[in-house]
């Protein structure tokens, strides 16, 4: 009798490690996908608003035009602002959020599973948008979208280090986890440059009407930083439906598996607290 009681301790401490394993990487996952897009987006803010730029603003034109509803200078500062306003402003709430919610509560649950679902939607409307209508607000939905969810994420890794794995481990958790979202960031730069490179080769470019001097002529206008209403200041391609296209997309389907992981995980997590309940060990979430 001891000896089986002695066999199904040992069991449970095995699926307890066994959870906790899994939470690991799927929380790993889960920064992989939503701090990597939403940093790559980020850094590459000057080329997608360079590719995706438009003077129409939920139908009306403010920008650089003569016939303006309301007229202010198109400027890259301005989609800058776009990213690293809501991504300040998401860590606050973020946190704030989070304290408010009890522990365990289906409201914690939802900051963390709807941050890549959000980042996902913006992702989606990037690449679909450009298809649809050349009004600016795609690009704003998609850099707003990406600094939020790159914010929030920002907040929730170390929070949920802390909690799942206490103050013993924190360090080395949150070092592995950003290690992990910087790999991430990595992947996503790397697949939008590729996109963006394929876009706006010579090749490409003659097939849209462009040609080699106008390539020529949008990489001194970019260095100089000078637009004019022509539109060959911002990237050459005045709302091609092509540029970026693919790696948002991607990107989107990336955010909805780490969305359905982020469910996943706290699923996980509750094996972890009811096998601490019986005894096994931390399980707190």
């Amino acid at each position: 009798g001891a000896d089986l009681e002695a066999l199904a301790v040992a069991s449970e401490r095995g699926e307890g490690v066994t959870a906790s394993s899994r939470r690991s990487m799927e929380l790993a996952l889960v920064a992989f996908v939503t701090l990597g897009v939403g940093t790559a987006v980020g850094n590459n803010y000057y080329f997608i608003s360079a590719s995706l730029h438009s003077e129409k603003l939920f139908g009306f034109t403010f920008f650089d035009s003569d016939d303006a509803t309301i007229q202010f200078p198109a400027s890259y500062m301005t989609y800058a602002w776009c990213f690293l306003g809501p991504k300040m402003l998401a860590a606050g709430i973020t946190g704030c959020a989070w304290d408010a919610a009890a522990p365990g509560s289906q409201r914690r649950q939802d900051l963390v599973r709807n941050t890549p679902l959000l980042l996902g939607l913006g992702q989606f409307v990037m690449g679909i948008g450009p298809l649809l209508t050349s009004d600016n607000a795609v690009l704003y939905c998609g850099l707003m979208t990406a600094g939020w969810a790159t914010g929030s994420m920002s907040v929730l890794v170390p929070i949920l280090t802390l909690e799942w794995y206490g103050r013993d481990h924190w360090i080395r958790m949150f070092s592995v986890l950003m290690t992990v979202a910087t790999l991430g960031m990595f992947t996503s730069y790397g697949l939008m440059q590729i996109d963006w490179e394929y876009s706006h080769a010579a090749s490409a470019n003659t097939t849209r009407g462009y040609d080699d001097e106008a390539w020529e002529q949008w990489s001194e206008l970019s260095v100089d930083d000078v637009a004019d209403n022509s539109g060959d200041g911002w990237g050459m391609c005045a709302h091609q439906a092509s540029c970026f296209r693919a790696a948002f997309i991607i990107q989107a389907a990336m955010c909805a598996g780490a969305t359905l992981v982020a469910h996943k995980m706290f699923r996980t997590a509750h094996e972890k607290s009811v096998f601490a309940y019986r005894g096994g060990g931390s399980g707190s979430y």
